[in-house]
Formats: structure tokens, sequence, C-alpha cells
């Protein structure tokens, strides 16, 4: 029996794949090995697999945010083998599970645009070239909490139309200067704090602010990413996560703008990994 994870900051999606290729799926909070220590991810799995037969599972190919680093690699795979008591595990990043999800055995151009974002030049097996990710606080443009942190900022500065603003009020009660910087600044996941409100810009995308805002992000995340990369005019360019999916009119027409083919959208690519592991083994 194959076990399957794909996680960011915010959940995570299992696959178990049986003997008989049936499928079950679920999903648990998300994993980050920068953000939870080795006690806690085991308490974290205790309680998300309470209800499970982990007897039968032979191979974990877990794929994760943070799982670029070795460290971080070595971190989650001491803790699985321990939990799951399974020799065969795989641990990978979050960049090559969308890679894998989106081409296959392809070669193409791969963007993650979700909570956080990042993009890479995959052959059709291994990933050629990085853009370089600085994470929320110094980067990730595109990305939710990018676009959530200049709604917010727009309409602390009261530059958001006043409807739009007025609207932005009713839906979110509390946000006030003080209880923002005190989220920023006090509280744990700051950048979870901003992607809630890429919501709110997701639902007035047609509205020229926001059409406008969305724009300018997404170029943004073009001109550090994937206009970096050599090969960006001659291969499709591929998206998974909810941002890129759910405002998917937006990104085209940003592509269309720099000439560029756009290639599959995502918003989760644990559907396309499964695919990629069961022709694993047939």
């Amino acid at each position: 029996m194959q076990l399957i994870a794909d996680s960011g900051s915010s959940k995570t999606d299992w696959r178990l794949i049986m003997d008989d290729n049936t499928i079950e799926q679920f999903k648990t909070s998300g994993i980050n090995p920068y953000l939870i220590s080795e006690k806690e991810l085991i308490e974290s799995l205790r309680v998300d697999f309470k209800d499970k037969n982990l007897q039968d599972i032979n191979e974990i190919n877990y794929y994760g945010a943070g799982c670029g680093q070795q460290k971080n690699k070595e971190k989650i795979k001491s803790v699985f083998k321990d939990f799951f008591k399974c020799d065969q595990i795989s641990v990978e990043d979050d960049m090559l599970a969308a890679a894998r999800a989106s081409c296959g055995n392809e070669e193409g151009i791969v963007c993650i645009l979700g909570t956080g974002a990042n993009a890479c030049h995959y052959d059709g097996s291994t990933i050629s070239e990085r853009m370089i990710s600085l994470g929320y606080a110094l980067g990730d443009e595109g990305s939710g909490n990018f676009i959530g942190k200049l709604t917010l900022k727009a309409y602390l500065e009261d530059e958001m139309p006043s409807k739009l603003a007025e609207e932005f009020t009713n839906a979110f009660p509390e946000v006030n200067l003080d209880y923002v910087l005190e989220q920023i600044y006090q509280k744990s996941y700051p950048n979870r704090f901003f992607a809630q409100f890429f919501q709110f810009s997701l639902i007035h995308q047609k509205e020229k602010f926001f059409f406008e805002l969305i724009s300018e992000s997404f170029q943004l995340f073009l001109e550090k990413s994937v206009l970096k990369f050599k090969q960006h005019q001659n291969l499709p360019i591929h998206f998974v996560g909810g941002v890129a999916f759910h405002a998917n009119s937006i990104m085209r027409m940003v592509l269309t703008k720099n000439n560029l083919t756009a290639g599959n959208f995502m918003e989760s690519p644990i559907a396309g990994l499964t695919l990629y592991h069961k022709n694993q083994h047939s």
C-alpha cells in the first residue's frame, strides 16, 4: 500500500493507494518543518491517523513546503520512519510535486501560486532551474499572502474605493491597525494571516481596482521567476495552487501580454501525483 502526501503550511492532502488500486483520500493540517518540532509532528500524526490502518503501508512519497533543504528532509523522514514503521520513504519538496503533477514526464516551466510562490524549469525528470524564493517577508510576489497583504494595506491606508472598503469592513469587522500589527508581529503564521484577505480580492477580481492589483502582482511574479528561465518562450507555463487556479483568466491575460504559452492550471497537485506514482508501478 502506498501513502502519498502533498503538504503546505496550511493543509496536507493524503492519498492511500491500496493493493487493489482503490484510493482513499483525506486532508489534515499543514506540515512545515521550519515551523514544527519533531515532537509536535508526531503528536499531529497520532491525531490525524488514529483511525487509519498503518500496518500495510510499505511505501511513502511525501512532498512538502520547506523540504528543499536536506536538514528538513531528514527531519520529516526520521519522524515518518518512527511513526509509520516503513523503510521505503521518499521526501521531496513541493516544487517537485507540482512538476510531476502538471508535467508527468514532459518538459515544462512549473509555477506554484498558493499561499506562497515558487517556480522552476522541469526537464521531464528533474528540476534544472529554480527561481530565487525569498518567502513571504521578502518575496512571494503574486501569491495569496502577497495579494492579501496589498489588499489589507490598501484598506488600512484608505486607498481602496469606498464601496469596496465598506464591503471589506463588513467582511472583516475586527480589522483595525492595532489588530493587524498584533497579528503580524506577535502571532504565529503571519503569512496565513495575509493570505486570508486574498479571498476578498478574488471575489471582486472583476472590479477595476482588484483586476489591476492582481494583474500587476502576477506580472511581478513572472518578472521575478518565469522570464528569467532560458526556455520561457519555448515551453508551456503550468500553474499549481489556488491563487492561479481561481484567478486563471487574469493570469492567462498576463501570460498572453508576455508572449507566453499557458499550460495546465491545477488547484492542487495531489490528483496528478497519485496518477504519476500509479504509473511508476504499472
